[in-house]
């Protein structure tokens, strides 16, 4: 008999569960259980199921319990039998034996220093738990005492496996789930620093931070003490920013890595250690001994090659080197990027910097000073790397850069460097290394001609080494010579001759594959940048079911067609760009490309809408997991406009809205709905609803006239008075286009009735935004009171919700209007809540908003050092997006005396708004003061009219620039006596 015990407690024999329902017998049972198959005396037992009162229960009653415990048990009752020295229970717990095990298998991994076989048997041990230990037997003082003992172990396994994560170089797969652990155990110092470690592993110094000072606080309030010497070590650590910090113990990690491609599991969002080699490395040696030679110099050096050549195979094993050698390298995989303009964009997210895409630069040239930078696979955004190499390679002292690409670069002081097949003597000696076997006189003339006929390239030798799992030797040469004869003589598929003895490779691997297999590498062929397991199924047929899949992705791994990467429970498939675009070309030849698309958008759909079902909307959780799936989502949203899979697409651009925003992605995301919308199959309602949201994105870039043109064509669409979910967006998004406008009545009007529907439909999201706009509106027109009312609204429905976001951007409106009101310490407290959940998502607008409400605080105090400061850093948040930034820096400098430069941040706001919108207004005030400044005072009187003039027409009141219109005023009457 056996009793599971990681959960609710589970009784079976022979894999039939035995129903013991009365609570007092499993704990009973239980208690026996944990004991081990030793007896246990009477009073204990006593006191376990009913703690101090067992000693006014008669043995008797003990007695009883356990005799019809027997009766329940039948046929099984015999584990459970009477000893002179107590009871005593003969069922083993399966469970905790395996997880003891593997726990002891984990122990002396830790103790070689081997951090993937860590993490894997740490998450082997944790599997075994389906919920809290012993969750229903709890009651009993005995099974309780073991249950907190067990929930403790557990969790010091799973501090082991993410120590092993972080140690190997994968702190960002651990940081959601290290959050939820401190959030749970927050007083856990070791949790704590582990957290603040990974934080800064992936970039978040300031998060690092806060978090220790939040383990501080919790540590002094639940237990009074104060934190321990290592903690503390930590914190100043992270402050000055030791280098050390950022190093792993191990550049392992468990993940396989293509023996010939290199790094493919270096995706966008991987960190900056790197996958550490698990096949030889053979050949190359002059390539090899030259680039370590020049690696520690700074330099540009790109290694040239066509598909399968090895190039990133050795551009890698070079990168370790250097790595060994103490250098920090950042490996960046540009396989999966099908947009030049994230390149940049790429390469920040390997390196830890935080930047808005296209302003990465300034701060990567800082982060990589000294580094080795590896780009692979650049050949498809030549153009854009070039530019960003270049600007990196003038700016950043001690960079070396190594990239790897089909063409060279032209970059100014580029070392190109060829690579070309394999020798002779290496590539039989990589052919038998990898078909695992042994050439001899008998057969080295055969392996010559298959190596022969693949080009000498690793590529195609690996593949063909797949094949010897079939083949005999004999059969394999003769049939890659006869698939030769036959592909030379005919089209080769409408390839290249350059590319011939690859496609010899992969049509022989493809041919002696049974269908099922060939039609699962075909379907695979439409993901990008890597999938996962459980994927497969969602992109084939529906005729093959799940065992058979699994057994061709087996078949497929085998033979070298696909790198199954391996982190404990972490598994992750990818294809070489070459597997992959001959798949694609196999599924266009059967006529299934199309299906597989449409069949992809769906399950890019479905993966958007699970992440945010799983961890709800507007939560950084939430983002990041959608993110991580961000090159199939791309290539769904590139490939599918004039498809079938075009109203699929459009649905995921509107589940991508959200998280667009939250990383204010407002041109990028602009870029899809048109092309999607330009398909005549999609509803009218879907239609309505993408165009609201598109002219949502014009209009925060500015783009006034195109947003309202966008939502008059929306409105055609629907009935907007109907108070659904579309009429929602169009009300709320011309409501903001109003408030832009300066119509601060009308836009109260628009959103209050949007709120109000949104409200009757229990859109509580969308109903706090609208409120949180209307409180805008309310604030610009200079009721701050009932401006701070509704801000307030706004995010205490968002921490209902759980919203994070919308936290951060309610706490960050509703700190401006406090601050406007006067009551300066709860604007910086909420401002300082806004920034804790704006950092989650780097949304720099936000932080640019809490920014210019400290810069405000501090310049009423007459603190200009301080406004200054927060001022241009708003500024830097923003980046070329004009705002009231860089009016409150011109006011500020105006102060100061700096007066061309305010005049410049001036003519900006000037040049980029329109007359009578809000920039505009708050920007005229200002503009007085420095005519008045300057010393032109009829300038500025004449300024102080107009602007009084249009601020009466608008309805303008907001009291941030009226006090500084009221200001100049004041000081025209003191000149003018």
């Amino acid at each position: 008999m056996e009793i599971l015990v990681l959960g609710p407690v589970v009784v079976r024999a022979a894999d039939t569960v035995i129903a013991v329902d009365r609570p007092l017998q499993r704990a009973a049972l239980t208690c026996l259980a944990l004991a081990k198959g030793l007896p246990v005396p009477d009073s204990r037992l006593a006191a376990g199921l009913w703690g101090d009162e067992a000693r006014e229960r008669p043995p008797q009653r003990l007695w009883n319990v356990i005799s019809r415990l027997r009766a329940t048990l039948g046929p099984h009752a015999d584990a459970v039998e009477r000893t002179a020295a107590g009871y005593r229970c003969t069922a083993i717990m399966p469970d905790l034996l395996a997880a003891e095990a593997a726990a002891g298998r984990m122990r002396a991994a830790q103790t070689a220093g081997e951090h993937a076989v860590v993490r894997a048997e740490s998450a082997a041990a944790l599997n075994y738990w389906r919920g809290s230990s012993l969750a229903d037997v709890r009651t009993a003082p005995l099974a309780l005492a073991e249950a907190q003992r067990l929930d403790a172990w557990r969790l010091e396994l799973s501090v082991a496996g993410i120590t092993a994560a972080i140690e190997s170089g994968d702190a960002g797969e651990v940081v959601t789930e290290l959050s939820r652990l401190v959030a749970a155990h927050p007083v856990h110092e070791t949790l704590g620093r582990l957290h603040a470690l990974a934080l800064y592993r992936t970039g978040r110094q300031a998060d690092a931070l806060s978090g220790l000072d939040r383990l501080r606080r919790e540590l002094a309030a639940r237990l009074g003490v104060a934190p321990a010497e290592e903690t503390v070590t930590l914190e100043q650590r992270v402050l000055r920013h030791d280098p050390q910090l950022r190093r792993s113990s191990s550049h392992g990690g468990g993940r396989t890595v293509d023996p010939d491609e290199g790094c493919v599991g270096c995706e966008i969002a991987a960190g900056t250690d790197l996958p550490g080699p698990v096949t030889s490395f053979l050949g190359r040696e002059r390539e090899m001994s030259a680039l370590v030679r020049q690696l520690p110099e700074p330099a540009t050096i790109t290694l040239t090659g066509g598909p399968g050549c090895g190039k990133s195979r050795l551009a890698l094993e070079a990168a370790r080197a250097a790595a060994r050698a103490g250098r920090r390298v950042v490996a960046v995989q540009l396989a999966a990027v099908r947009d030049a303009n994230l390149v940049g964009q790429a390469i920040a997210t390997v390196a830890g910097v935080e930047a808005a895409p296209g302003e990465e630069l300034p701060e990567l040239a800082t982060e990589l000073a000294g580094n080795l930078l590896l780009i692979d696979n650049a050949e498809h955004v030549a153009d854009e790397v070039k530019a960003i190499v270049t600007e990196l390679s003038a700016a950043t002292p001690g960079l070396t850069t190594l990239i790897t690409s089909q063409v060279p670069l032209g970059c100014h002081g580029e070392d190109v460097r060829p690579v070309g097949a394999l020798d002779r003597r290496s590539s039989l000696a990589l052919f038998a290394d990898r078909a695992k076997i042994s050439l001899d006189e008998s057969t080295r003339d055969e392996a010559v001609r298959i190596c022969a006929t693949v080009d000498w390239l690793p590529l195609g030798i690996e593949l063909a080494a797949g094949l010897t799992r079939t083949l005999s030797l004999s059969q394999l040469a003769t049939r890659i010579t006869d698939t030769m004869r036959l592909l030379v003589g005919g089209a080769l598929y409408g390839g290249s001759d350059r590319h011939a003895s690859l496609r010899i490779a992969l049509d022989c691997s493809y041919q002696i594959l049974d269908p099922a297999t060939q039609s699962v590498l075909r379907g695979i062929g439409v993901f990008a940048g890597g999938f996962p397991p459980e994927a497969v199924a969602a992109v084939l047929p529906a005729d093959l079911d799940a065992d058979r899949i699994a057994s061709a992705m087996a078949e497929l791994e085998h033979r070298n067609l696909i790198t199954v990467l391996t982190d404990g429970a972490y598994r992750r498939c990818t294809l070489l760009e070459t597997v992959r675009d001959y798949a694609q070309s196999r599924l266009a030849a059967e006529g299934e490309l199309a299906a597989a698309r449409a069949r992809h958008a769906q399950w890019c759909l479905d993966h958007v809408c699970a992440a945010i079902d799983t961890h709800g909307e507007g939560t950084a959780e939430g983002v990041a997991a959608i993110f991580a799936e961000w090159p199939n989502i791309a290539e769904a949203l590139d490939r599918s406009p004039g498809t079938p899979a075009a109203a699929t697409a459009l649905r995921l651009a509107v589940a991508m809205d959200r998280p667009w925003l939250m990383r204010s992605w407002y041109t990028y995301a602009g870029r899809y709905y048109g092309p999607l919308l330009a398909s005549t199959d999609i509803s009218a309602a879907d239609r309505a609803d993408a165009l609201s949201r598109w002219a949502f994105h014009w209009m925060m870039i500015g783009s006034l006239d195109e947003a309202a043109d966008l939502l008059d064509e929306a409105a055609t669409l629907i009935d907007p008075e109907d108070g659904g979910a579309v009429a929602v967006s169009v009300h709320y998004c011309r409501g903001c286009i109003d408030v832009e406008r300066a119509r601060y009545r009308q836009a109260v009007d628009t959103l209050r009735t949007a709120a109000e529907f949104a409200r009757r439909t229990g859109n509580v999201q969308r109903e706090s935004a609208c409120i949180d706009a209307c409180a805008s509106a309310q604030l610009f027109a200079g009721d701050a009171q009932a401006a701070a009312e509704n801000f307030r609204r706004a995010a205490d429905l968002d921490r209902t919700m759980g919203d994070q976001h919308g936290l951060a951007r309610g706490l960050s409106n509703l700190a401006k209007a406090l601050a406007a009101l006067g009551r300066t310490d709860e604007a910086l407290a909420h401002a300082a809540e806004s920034d804790d959940y704006a950092k989650r998502f780097d949304d720099r607008h936000i932080l640019a908003l809490t920014q210019q409400v400290r810069a405000g605080i501090a310049a009423a105090a007459a603190d200009l050092d301080a406004a200054e400061v927060h001022c241009r850093t708003a500024l830097t948040y923003m980046g070329d997006e004009i705002g009231t930034a860089e009016i409150d820096l011109a006011d500020v400098l105006i102060e100061r005396g700096e007066l061309a430069e305010a005049r410049a941040l001036l003519d900006r706001v000037f040049g980029d708004s329109a007359h009578g919108q809000t920039t505009r207004l708050a920007a005229m005030p200002v503009s007085a003061a420095l005519a008045c400044a300057e010393g032109d005072f009829a300038a500025s009187a004449r300024i102080v009219e107009e602007t009084t003039a249009a601020h009466a027409a608008s309805g303008f009141g907001w009291p941030r620039y009226v006090e500084r219109l009221a200001a100049v005023r004041r000081r025209l009457s003191d000149q003018a006596r």
